[in-house]
């Protein structure tokens, strides 16, 4: 009954979480599932966004370093080209960048429309649904040696992109150092 009890408390609460804090993979599995650097970025046509604007959004993978997973996010009675627009990148989801994106453009907004998504920055081959995400530069320490050189224990966290490096896993979350930061790759 107690287990029962517990189980029913913990499953809401799991499903919420990313696949970042689900799973634990080892360096092979996780490499199965992680990309490598090059970038796309979708964006979320608007009627408020001009030709120009979205010119801008498409020419932004050529003058910015954008890691995924990102987001961008704006008001609309503002416009893109406006201080309440919102950029939230290196993420470990969509999900959490477009939160981030739009949190930061909420603070700003003073009255009119809701902010709204209008670009992701996403991994080349990006497919929802997996297991294991992780943002770019977590993902190229898994695809290269700087895992395996550090210890071999990734942790990281889901809300911030923070992640770390570690010989065990209670290492890897205090170097990771957000309180919500969980082990995702270890031998």
């Amino acid at each position: 009954m107690r287990i029962a009890a517990l189980a029913a408390l913990a499953l809401p609460i799991l499903l919420a979480l990313p696949a970042t804090a689900q799973r634990v993979a080892d360096q092979n599995a996780a490499r199965g599932q992680l990309f490598g650097d090059r970038t796309v970025v979708s964006i979320q046509r608007h009627g408020f966004l001009t030709q120009g604007d979205i010119a801008t959004l498409q020419a932004m993978p050529r003058v910015a370093d954008l890691k995924y997973y990102g987001a961008m996010a704006a008001a609309p009675g503002a416009g893109l080209q406006a201080e309440t627009t919102t950029g939230a990148f290196n993420y470990h989801s969509p999900a959490r960048a477009r939160a981030a994106a739009l949190q930061g453009c909420e603070a700003k907004r003073r009255g009119g429309a809701a902010c709204v998504i209008v670009a992701d920055v996403l991994p080349r081959g990006f497919r929802p649904g997996q297991a294991l995400t992780l943002n770019q530069d977590a993902s190229r320490a898994v695809n290269g040696r700087a895992l395996r050189r550090n210890g071999g224990v990734l942790a990281a966290s889901a809300s911030t992109g923070a992640w770390a490096l570690g010989p065990d896993a209670a290492t890897a979350r205090a170097n990771c150092g957000q309180g919500d930061c969980q082990v995702v790759v270890a031998p």
